[in-house]
């Protein structure tokens, strides 16, 4: 009898684990640019349990100072969203913008990912030379 109720607790442990890994791999896609200067993430964004929507953020990896001129979220090649202006600050939320290093937790806020659609991340940023970069970043 304790055998039974052994492999019983293992099976719904088993089962409650299989659960929250499904539920959170399932709820993002993210990318590094080839440069590894840049990190970007389109994920489910949750209060309380339930899902607001997906949003978008970007983040510079490194501690240089970069000036970012121009965000693009692509869905297969075609312009969803386009940020230009950048500011530094703490929103009504208590999220915060950075400059350097960037930091846009909120860039967009939108639908979920669609099967089978190639999702873009494109960063035009300037270097401390004044050189203009643009890198991009496939999330997956």
């Amino acid at each position: 009898m304790m055998k039974f109720y052994g492999v019983l607790v293992l099976t719904i442990i088993i089962a409650i684990g299989c659960f929250v890994f499904w539920t959170n791999s399932q709820n993002k896609l993210q990318g590094t640019s080839e440069n590894e200067i840049w990190e970007a993430e389109y994920k489910n964004e949750k209060i309380g349990g339930s899902s607001i929507g997906w949003k978008v953020s970007v983040q510079q990896r490194n501690k240089e100072e970069l000036t970012v001129k121009k965000l693009l979220f692509l869905e297969d090649d075609k312009k969803i969203f386009e940020q230009i202006k950048f500011q530094n600050g703490i929103d009504i939320d208590g999220t915060k913008y950075s400059l350097h290093p960037f930091s846009y937790p909120n860039l967009y806020f939108g639908d979920a990912p669609k099967d089978n659609v190639d999702y873009t991340i494109e960063i035009v940023w300037v270097d401390q030379s004044g050189n203009e970069h643009t890198d991009k970043i496939e999330l997956k």
